[in-house]
């Protein structure tokens, strides 16, 4: 697929030189003032290249001569919404180099992308945006719709120890924890089932320096939460700072209190600025809130559907949203 505008060339990434080491220097200079963005380098590029659903014919780009100035990633995964489970196109790093902008790259390679979903059989794209930051309306313009209000909650390691047992993850322990993810958010929006594809890339194949502490907590020697940290430095007011970014916490009502749990596995936190992805509405994030957290950064779910099923689901709201921290900050 190759189309051509002005001097600009347009191309899915079967036809990029050099792919992984464009994609991280276009990606680390487009997104350098974006509050939240995490620090990239090829290890992290090349692992997110291998997202389950990501094909090298589902992404493209636009070229001034041979360089990469604008991209669009794209995986289609199933994702749960209005209580089906539909192939959805997830949209990343929709990102056009400061000198390049202002030419309808960015529109040109969304309608590329949407083309190439549809081909795919894909019932909707979802992507995430800030609502304050200017691709908001952009997107609003495609027929994006927005789905959910979410936070970026910043927080402080808790001084004391919860009153769960906090460990690392035992290797035998994960098909065990993928169900309890899979039941803990079967009714969350945006969630995409852990498939053993799904669970190799997000919990065992991260590029080391964004290595994830998958941890489990326990109640009377009983499996009874879990979450999974990453440390990562993002942009927060100007500054990169490190943080631990808490993801896919999980418990297990009968065993524990959800209030407990989080205390809990906050306090093992291996930094001591934590940072985490909720929807406003979900109830995780007055639990949250009651431990400290805060508003940092504003995000918004969008989906724009293409299907009859899709255009259906729209239409029945059911559940709070599961925000992808991997497609927000990376991790």
């Amino acid at each position: 697929m190759v189309s051509e505008m002005m001097d600009y060339t347009f191309v899915d990434h079967t036809q990029v030189r050099d792919l992984i080491e464009q994609v991280t220097m276009l990606e680390a200079v487009a997104f350098a003032e974006y509050e939240g963005a995490p620090t990239f380098d090829e290890s992290f590029t090349e692992w997110y290249l291998r997202r389950p659903g990501s094909t090298a014919k589902l992404c493209v780009a636009a070229l001034d001569d041979e360089q990469m100035v604008s991209v669009v990633l794209v995986a289609i995964q199933p994702v749960q919404l209005g209580g089906k489970v539909l192939d959805c196109g997830i949209i990343d790093s929709v990102a056009t180099h400061p000198q390049h902008r202002r030419q309808g790259l960015a529109r040109k390679l969304m309608e590329m992308a949407h083309e190439q979903m549809r081909v795919a059989g894909a019932d909707a794209g979802v992507l995430y945006t800030n609502p304050e930051d200017h691709p908001y309306p952009f997107y609003q313009r495609l027929g994006y719709q927005t789905r959910a209000i979410c936070r970026m909650m910043e927080g402080r390691r808790p001084a004391e120890n919860g009153t769960l047992t906090v460990r690392a993850a035992d290797a035998v322990e994960h098909e065990m924890i993928a169900r309890m993810l899979n039941q803990f958010y079967s009714a969350h929006e945006g969630y995409a089932p852990l498939s053993a594809e799904l669970w190799e890339w997000h919990k065992v194949a991260r590029p080391i320096a964004m290595e994830p502490l998958l941890l489990v907590a326990e109640a009377d020697g009983k499996l009874a939460a879990t979450c999974t940290y990453a440390e990562v430095p993002v942009l927060l007011r100007g500054e990169t700072v490190t943080v631990a970014v808490l993801s896919d916490f999980a418990c297990e009502a009968d065993a524990c209190d959800g209030a407990e749990a989080v205390m809990s596995v906050l306090a093992a936190a291996p930094r001591e600025n934590v940072m985490c992805l909720v929807d406003e509405a979900d109830p995780l994030a007055d639990l949250y809130a009651a431990a400290g957290f805060e508003k940092a950064v504003s995000e918004v779910s969008m989906v724009l559907p293409f299907s009859k099923a899709a255009y259906e689901a729209m239409a029945n709201k059911c559940g709070p949203w599961y925000v992808m921290v991997e497609s927000v900050i990376g991790v």
